[in-house]
């Protein structure tokens, strides 16, 4: 049993990711499912570094698994190997299960790997491993991630708003009033936070209007009420291939001053009345009548 763990499995192991790893340099891979590109494109840089970190942490295990079963180091070096690469693959397919509506298959694989080879050789220590396990798992669960699925899809009006901005409910009741379909998107998912904050907008509502492959964004309530009450201006369309940016149209609100805090919304200051604030990823805003 301990030549299997420590010698078969790990030498498996590495040939696993070693033929992804050569299969990946001539263009190729053992997964072709949209779970492996979805999972490539969750990386901060091309996904064959992955393989070589994944490769050489194979080869580690091989080593330390020899040593260990000839008796020339103690077992604690294998567990050790073992645990750190399954705590590390562990947040890995954690982000995945948790971001990607579908898993990368053979990063399943290299889980499983890591997971039978530390049940047969370390399953007296399980009670150190399993709740090391868990834990990351839940602390994953906690956190607000951003996922990798579209939120604006069919041909509509779609409002990032707040229940309790008072911009945003003047907004609503506008719509209602005159009979207009739209679709509520929170700000308080972090979807909404992430792009509002990616196109420097400090205060909600949003309004995203998709006509086909046009989009048009506007930002402040005034701004919002005013494109339904006075004719419709045609959206620009592409001159040019290469300007495909100009199918999007954006008309940005009053620029916004304020402290720093820990409240979701604020009332902008200057005295306009565009909109409420918002907390994004990277600032936090001041609390105000807006959260009331």
């Amino acid at each position: 049993m301990k030549k299997t763990s420590f010698v078969y499995l790990p030498i498996l192991f590495f040939l696993y990711i070693a033929i992804e790893t050569v299969l990946k340099l001539f263009g190729s891979t053992l997964c072709h499912s949209d779970g492996c590109t979805l999972a490539d494109s969750l990386l901060n840089f091309d996904s064959i570094y992955l393989n070589f970190i994944g490769l050489f942490d194979a080869l580690m295990i091989v080593i330390v698994g020899w040593l260990s079963f000839k008796k020339k180091i103690d077992d604690a070096f294998f567990y050790l190997v073992i645990f750190a690469s399954l705590a590390f693959e562990s947040i890995m397919i954690g982000y995945q299960f948790f971001v990607s509506p579908e898993m990368c298959k053979f990063c399943l694989g290299v889980y499983t790997f890591l997971i039978v080879m530390t049940l047969l050789s370390a399953y007296k220590r399980l009670v150190i491993v399993i709740p090391v396990v868990i834990s990351i798992w839940t602390a994953m669960s906690f956190l607000a991630m951003p996922k990798t699925e579209a939120f604006v899809i069919k041909n509509g009006n779609y409002l990032i708003q707040s229940p309790t901005c008072p911009h945003c409910k003047k907004v609503k009741e506008y719509l209602k009033e005159n009979h207009i379909e739209f679709t509520k998107l929170s700000i308080e998912d972090v979807e909404a936070r992430n792009f509002a904050t990616f196109l420097d907008f400090k205060s909600i509502p949003i309004l995203i209007v998709k006509e086909g492959k046009n989009v048009k964004i506007i930002n402040g309530d005034k701004r919002i009420i005013n494109s339904f009450s006075k004719p419709k201006a045609p959206i620009p369309q592409a001159t040019t291939p290469s300007k495909t940016e100009d199918n999007v149209v954006v008309e940005e609100s009053v620029a916004i001053e304020s402290s720093s805090s820990s409240a979701l919304l604020y009332e902008e200051e200057s005295g306009a009345d565009e909109g409420c604030g918002f907390a994004s990823i990277n600032k936090l805003e001041e609390e105000s009548n807006c959260s009331k």
